[in-house]
């Protein structure tokens, strides 16, 4: 049984002009990308993509190109993920806040994609896991303040040991069974946490280890339609303040719960998540007191009323490599 994959074979596109189409829209599902119009997207490039139980696994080569998580992809998409980057080769540098930081080879880069994010590279490849933040421990810290970080394999063991995990599960992704990809899954993940947990121990930084406490409990409670700042204050012995501060990268507070609650309805809807079969249910389910204001509140988010989420919307979605993409992050 071979492992989910989607892709694009840029080798079988004659005509230039729809490979360079093609390669933007393969990777528009998490970044916006620029090409020179003089530089050719070469038959070579490749961007494949595995979903591996609870995480996402790419594999990508390209050419000559900056890319950028933009705001409005930001607001829009509503995920709540990081994506760890191993750079095998090539040369990319990254706008961080001291400038531009070139990416050494071996390197791993953490992306967090709910924060604004531009690299400019000359031909790369690398490897990517996407995963959804509430699965790593507390201990690793907040990882918003980890967003565009490099972590250098030299004199890091545990980084080190994580580059070689992606490398090796790469090349044997597509002969894992389901049973196999599970236990690749989880084991992913428990490397991934180890190898970010910073050498003092981050359990004992009360704020770090709140904001990841706080974005779990959001999470497990969607469906309280008290949910908000006052509920969050209470629980946690936390002022207004810097529970505001949280959430400043994601809109705000409300902002923030109403995206989660509306991704969990469209999973609802779209069958990704078992819920009531009534669109009225999905509505309470998820924090609603009414449908008026859900079905206007999802239509703002999605573009399309929630009575229009059917099988046969699904199909038609899946059709192109990008929304299966996107599904897929959001589906972790």
């Amino acid at each position: 049984m071979q492992t989910e994959a989607v892709e694009t074979d840029f080798s079988l596109i004659d005509d230039e002009r729809l490979r360079r189409e093609a390669w933007v829209r393969a990777i528009a599902p998490v970044y916006e990308t620029q090409i020179d119009k003089m530089a050719p997207v070469p038959r070579t490039v490749s961007f494949r993509s595995w979903k591996l139980g609870h995480v996402l696994f790419n594999h990508m080569r390209a050419s000559a190109q900056a890319v950028e998580r933009t705001r409005s992809q930001i607001a829009t998409q509503g995920v709540d993920h990081v994506v760890l980057r191993l750079y095998t080769s090539g040369r990319t540098g990254i706008d961080t806040a001291d400038g531009e930081a070139e990416i050494p080879r071996g390197g791993v880069v953490l992306f967090d994609l709910a924060q604004r994010a531009r690299s400019v590279t000359h031909e790369m490849e690398g490897l990517n896991l996407a995963l959804p933040r509430r699965l790593f421990d507390v201990r690793v810290g907040e990882l918003s303040a980890q967003h565009l970080r490099i972590f250098d394999q030299e004199g890091a063991p545990l980084i080190r040991l994580l580059g070689d995990h992606m490398h090796n599960v790469w090349k044997s992704i597509d002969g894992l069974d389901a049973w196999q990809r599970t236990l690749v899954s989880s084991a992913t993940v428990a490397l991934c946490n180890a190898a970010l947990t910073p050498t003092s121990d981050s359990a004992h930084n009360r704020p770090a280890v709140a904001a990841i406490e706080i974005r779990q409990f959001i999470e497990a409670n969607l469906g309280r339609s008290d949910l908000g700042v006052e509920i969050l204050c209470a629980r946690f012995g936390l002022s207004r303040t810097p529970v505001y501060a949280l959430f400043e990268a994601d809109g705000g507070v409300m902002t923030y719960i109403r995206n989660r609650r509306l991704a969990r309805a469209m999973r609802m809807l779209s069958g990704v998540e078992e819920g009531p079969s009534r669109i009225s249910g999905v509505a309470y389910a998820c924090g609603y007191e009414n449908l008026k204001s859900f079905s206007k509140a999802f239509h703002s988010r999605y573009g399309v009323n929630p009575r229009e989420i059917d099988v046969g919307h699904r199909i038609d979605a899946h059709r192109e490599s990008g929304a299966t993409l996107l599904s897929w992050i959001r589906e972790l």
